[in-house]
This record gives structure tokens, sequence and C-alpha cells, in this order.
């Protein structure tokens, strides 16, 4: 494992590179997508509390001026897991009834409430809690409408980003053709070349 002084947070890749979520179900795909980098390395590192503790700031649902507990930011990264798990059966992976144990355990200790007035479900908890609860809302809501299998793991295996599936068919492999695409299919081509004939 690589200290913590050699990593940094990288959330999501740079610009349109990814194929960005609809609305608020870009705020899902942020959160699963985070991870961390270790220094001159592109692989993608599984991420630490600080590195949610610094994305949920960067991405307004906490205030910079509260404090953070280890703990729930732990807990907050376990339900990242969890959701990942989803994305998986997306995929094609079987059920996970843990990782839905998990989702339904944590929907209720953020205090999910639904919204009539305007269709969402608002978390009433505080902290970690409260922001991962909002992005819970909003993938349960995906879930509903159909939008949330539309997620996708990127298939290069240095790479833990998700992203949001536009192809007709939902068979797109990469999360950026211009990144990890290219690199997969430069490292397959190499593979070729090296392999006696």
């Amino acid at each position: 494992m690589r200290c913590m002084e050699e990593r940094r947070p990288q959330p999501v890749h740079t610009g349109n590179e990814v194929a960005q979520a609809p609305g608020d179900l870009e705020l899902v795909r942020g959160f699963v997508s985070l991870h961390d980098h270790a220094v001159a390395d592109s692989a993608s590192l599984e991420p630490v509390p600080s590195t949610l503790a610094w994305w949920l700031r960067a991405e307004g649902l906490i205030p910079a001026e509260i404090e953070l507990g280890g703990d729930e930011l732990s807990w907050g990264l376990a339900i990242r897991d969890a959701l990942i798990t989803k994305v998986l059966e997306n995929m094609g992976a079987p059920a996970d009834p843990e990782a839905a144990a998990r989702l339904n355990a944590a929907a209720v200790e953020t205090g999910l409430r639904p919204r009539f007035d305007a269709p969402r479900l608002d978390a009433t908890a505080e902290g970690v809690r409260g922001a991962v609860g909002r992005i819970l809302g909003i993938a349960f809501l995906a879930g509903l409408d159909g939008s949330w299998r539309r997620f996708r793991m990127c298939a290069d295996p240095t790479c833990t980003t998700v992203f949001y599936d536009r192809s007709k068919n939902h068979s797109a492999k990469w999360c950026s053709m211009q990144n990890c695409g290219n690199r997969s299919k430069v490292r397959a081509f190499r593979e070729r070349r090296a392999s006696p004939t």
C-alpha cells in the first residue's frame, strides 16, 4: 500500500473525456468514480477517507468548516463500494445481496424522505451521511427510471472510472476513447507483437 503522501485525489477524468451522466446523476457518477493516483502513475487506487472529504467539499456537499470524522468517511466509502457493486451488476455480475442490504441500511441511516412537491428523495441526516444520502436518493430514482442501467465501469484494468453509456445497445467499453480506449488498444497491439508466432 502506498503511503498517503504519494497519493493525489482524482475524482474523474477532466473535461469532456468521459461520458457524463445527465443532470443530478452526474453527482452519483462522480462519487462512484472517485479514486486516487500515486504521483506519476496513471493506475487508479482505491480512495482514502481524506479523498472523500476533499471530494465532498469540492462538490459543495459539505461546508469547508465542518469537521469530518474518519469513521463517517469510511462509512461513506463503504457505501461507494456498494454502489460500484450495483454498477458491476449492470455489466453482468451476479446480484450481491450484501451490497443491496448495505444500501438499504444506508437509506435509513441517511433519513431519506420522499418529496411529492418536487419528486425526489431528501436526506434528513447531516454531515457525510446527509451528503451520501443525497447521492443515494438520486441513485434510487435512477433505478426506477432505468437510467442507472447505463452506468458502466471502464474496461481498462488500470482505470476505475464509471461512465454513462449513451450507446443504443449499452455496449460502450471505455470511459474515454482518447485515454483508456487508446491505451488499451496500444497495450493489446504490443502484447500481440511480443507473443511468439
